[in-house]
């Protein structure tokens, strides 16, 4: 067997470790040293009781096995609910609720050891049923997690060991269950069992430093301190990402619901609240230089112009080479986001070091418009429209517009389809309708999690050699072979053009000067240990 971790005493690193940067870019690390995710220490002062921060959006539910909504983590995993494993600030797989996990030799069987004596927030204690019945449940809710395991399910061993056996390697799936956008958060075997008439559990019952509250809708979603949480790490020490010590020094999290940005900026300036979420890039340089405040910027994810490979003029490779090595990354980016972006060649984002390649990098941003003209003109382009689906959110649309200048200059007529975002991703699943679509993509904790590499993904990227390195690296019996296999596909993509992406979308948050012990390592502030001194 392969241990992989050992014992949680290990885990606690600096948090302020160096991420390297995609493709040669800056890394979302934050720009204050007060973004550095200390432990708290309620022992060493009394603490402001509760933390208003400012969110502009609502979840339908905080079920996380089956709802991938940014705001659910958020505010709710590594707070509300643990997992097995969690990600330390190199983006591996570390363990949280377990001691440690191990694979066979042939990577396909995946066991892990229970901590003992964790409580649920009900005042039960954690056991290998739970556990069980909770990574079961959240394989059937998350398609990406069932795609990866097939018929395979975990299994108790017993009281304190678990695990799962697949029928092809499983190397990636502890990073899977550390970082996925639908956590595998552990709770009891019934709440498992308990749903409403969507298939959401009705009691959010996790093993976290907060436990749930309250919920009034379009209002605040309420966390309170969980005082018989069973922490692990250091206290005192770092975290390593989102691994180690939660100390929990306020009493209360109150996540107001604030849709509109110009309200939730108006608060933080006016003291109302002590963070806001989705500071526009308009407004950051005003909230950046306000002595009373503290500003981050990570990356968040990234954009993707995502061809039509099933029919129409982008099925010709020819012609996606050529709108590849015409456009200005940096022109569109800044029409769609302003100065709210980074650069970069890699498909992952930077929160993911271990994953970081420029693989393929000399057909990125290439913004060569002659050159593009002399493709088309070799390959005997006739000048049929090109037509691009986008939806007006976020300034998308924007983005569009952009490219559309650039690919008229070079002769290629552009027809813009701009719709709500609903319609968009209807009318995506029609190939009769577009050649081009826009979207964006949440940072990932493995490349497998890339939805566009799927032939049946609206984009239907079928290609052969495609599918070999994709299966080459999913099958892999090691991370390193796992890690060859993808600067191996994603030199191959930026050939082959599954999609073009132009770089990465940044999340701006803002918070109040005196509060200490945010975690700003990936997605967005976590306040396990955040507090406010009074």
């Amino acid at each position: 067997m392969k241990k992989i971790y050992l014992k949680i005493a290990v885990l606690s690193m600096a948090a302020t470790m160096a991420l390297t940067g995609c493709g040669g870019n800056s890394a979302s690390s934050p720009e204050s040293p007060a973004a550095s995710a200390q432990a708290g220490d309620p022992a060493g002062g009394t603490y402001k009781e509760t933390l208003h921060i400012a969110v502009t959006q609502q979840s339908p539910s905080l079920d996380l096995h089956k709802n991938s909504t940014l705001i659910a983590r958020q505010m709710c995993d590594g707070t509300v609910w643990e997992k097995l494993v969690t990600l330390n600030a190199n983006a591996e797989a570390v363990p949280e609720l377990c001691e440690n996990y191990e694979f066979s030799d042939d990577s396909k069987t995946l066991s892990f050891k229970l901590r003992t004596g964790v409580k649920f927030h009900d005042g039960s204690e954690m056991t290998a049923d739970d556990v069980v019945a909770s990574m079961n449940r959240w394989i059937e809710g998350f398609s990406s997690a069932g795609s990866m395991v097939g018929d395979a399910r975990f299994e108790k061993v017993d009281d304190t060991t678990v695990r799962i056996v697949g029928n092809a390697p499983l190397i990636l799936l502890p990073a899977m269950i550390a970082g996925s956008a639908q956590p595998a958060a552990i709770t009891t075997a019934a709440a498992c069992a308990n749903e409403d008439d969507n298939g959401f559990m009705k009691d959010y019952i996790g093993t976290g430093p907060y436990k749930f509250l309250e919920w009034k809708q379009d209002q605040y979603v309420k966390l309170e301190r969980f005082d018989d949480y069973v922490s692990y790490g250091t206290e005192g020490e770092a975290m390593d990402g989102w691994a180690g010590y939660k100390g929990a020094p306020t009493k209360y999290l109150e996540y107001d619901i604030v849709p509109d940005q110009a309200t939730g900026t108006a608060g933080i300036e006016a003291g109302q609240y002590d963070c806001i979420f989705g500071v526009s890039d308009d407004d950051y340089p005003r909230l950046e230089a306000n002595g009373e405040l503290t500003t981050a910027r990570s990356q968040s994810g990234s954009i993707a112009l995502i061809f039509n490979h099933k029919e129409g003029i982008a099925a010709e490779q020819y012609f996606r080479t050529a709108v590849n090595t015409a456009i200005d990354c940096d022109e569109i980016l800044t029409a769609y986001a302003g100065g709210g972006y980074e650069l970069g060649s890699c498909y992952m984002d930077a929160g993911q070091p271990f994953w970081n390649t420029d693989a393929g990098s000399e057909h990125y941003n290439q913004k060569d418009p002659e050159k593009a003209k002399q493709i088309l003109a070799d390959n005997g382009y006739a000048g049929q429209p090109f037509r691009i689906l986008v939806a007006n959110l976020n300034g998308m649309d924007k983005m569009a517009i952009a490219m559309k200048s650039e690919l008229e200059a070079i002769g290629i007529p552009v027809e813009l389809n701009v719709v709500d975002w609903a319609t968009l991703i209807d009318y995506r699943k029609d190939p009769s309708v577009f050649d081009m679509y826009i979207t964006s993509f949440a940072e990932v904790p493995v490349p497998s999690l890339k939805l566009y590499f799927g032939a049946n993904y609206p984009g239907w990227s079928d290609d052969p050699k495609l599918a070999e390195l994709f299966g080459k690296m999913t099958g892999a019996v090691t991370l390193e072979e796992a890690k060859a296999s993808w600067e191996e596909l994603q030199a191959y993509s930026w050939e082959y053009l599954p999609i073009i992406c132009p770089g990465h979308y940044m999340g701006m948050f803002a918070w109040d000067k005196d509060l200490e012990g945010v975690n700003m390592y990936s997605g967005g502030p976590k306040f396990y240990n955040a507090g406010i001194k009074e």
